[in-house]
């Protein structure tokens, strides 16, 4: 969904879906050249198969630039269609605000399905996007798509995670979540004890009562020293390397849908963002099939922590 147009500041991310795609080419592009079926990720010792399942690139959703309203429709209804039709959904976004229609596609596709199916909603984000209402853009922008899919029917506070928050925000939006029951992990706590036991609530409640899943990654939860091609500029943000480990614990859970927002390439002269982003891409895509492979003694367990 190539659309930005709820940026306050650095608008771009609607470059981001293209960069994204470009970048993931070249990366299949290169473990293709190597003529291996399965390889060996010394980052965690698993060894894994990268013969991805049948994958569709669907193309870009219809987009109305001058009417926000009636984009967020059409692409609602698209995303729905998608989802409908495949186990998983992957949707590579502009700006944040786009997570509100994609989930709300992907939601009436899993009710469609079973309407007693019980959705969980995972923010990978330095930021809340918990707002309420911008003067600029009104219900609809990029700071409030969390707000807006907590309140669709039946989503419920405590099958909600924010995961990588770091910014500052409103002691009453804070307040206010703690209260509701919504499962906040700072950056700082992923940092400092790593993914898996920051994470161990999370994925112990969400995975207890969710029957699906959806994770929004908005590109800025990294630190801008790694990832600078975003609409916001973040210090203080997590590190690749924790990113990668919260994708790790993450596959414990049932996500079916996934989108990555936020990455803006005219800012990253390097292209290092949109090869990040088109990385995790592939972590989400590939790596359902993995094996310890008793390889890597180096290698240490981050539950083992």
């Amino acid at each position: 969904m190539p659309f930005d147009g709820t940026a306050s500041s650095r608008p771009g991310a609607a470059e981001g879906p293209r960069a994204i795609r470009t970048a993931s080419v070249v990366f299949a592009n290169s473990l293709r050249s190597l003529g291996e079926t399965e390889m060996l990720d010394t980052r965690t010792g698993n060894a894994f198969s990268y013969q991805a399942p049948s994958v569709v690139d669907a193309g870009d959703l219809h987009l109305y630039p001058t009417n926000t309203v009636r984009t967020f429709q059409s692409v609602a209804t698209e995303a729905e269609v998608l989802a409908s039709r495949s186990k998983s959904v992957v949707f590579l976004n502009g700006d944040h605000s786009c997570t509100f229609p994609t989930f709300a596609g992907f939601r009436a596709a899993q009710l469609a399905k079973d309407p007693d199916r019980r959705i969980g909603f995972i923010n990978i984000d330095h930021h809340f996007d918990f707002g309420n209402w911008s003067t600029l853009h009104g219900a609809l922008y990029h700071g409030s798509n969390s707000r807006r899919i907590s309140e669709l029917p039946g989503m419920r506070p405590e099958d909600t995670a924010f995961v990588g928050v770091g910014d500052v925000t409103r002691h009453e939006q804070f307040q206010f979540l703690q209260k509701q029951g919504f499962h906040i992990v700072p950056g700082v706590q992923i940092r400092r004890d790593g993914a898996a036991a920051a994470l161990a609530g999370v994925v112990r409640t969400l995975g207890s009562r969710c029957d699906v899943i959806y994770v929004s990654l908005d590109i800025d939860v990294l630190d801008t020293s790694a990832a600078p091609g975003t609409g916001h500029v973040t210090m203080g943000g997590i590190r690749v390397g924790d990113l990668l480990d919260v994708y790790d614990v993450l596959r414990e859970l049932p996500v079916r849908g996934l989108d990555i927002a936020e990455c803006a390439p005219r800012y990253d002269a390097s292209g290092s963002t949109a090869q990040i982003a088109a990385r995790l891409l592939f972590e989400f895509l590939f790596r359902t099939k993995q094996r310890p492979s008793g390889l890597a003694p180096w290698h240490v367990d981050p539950k083992s922590r």
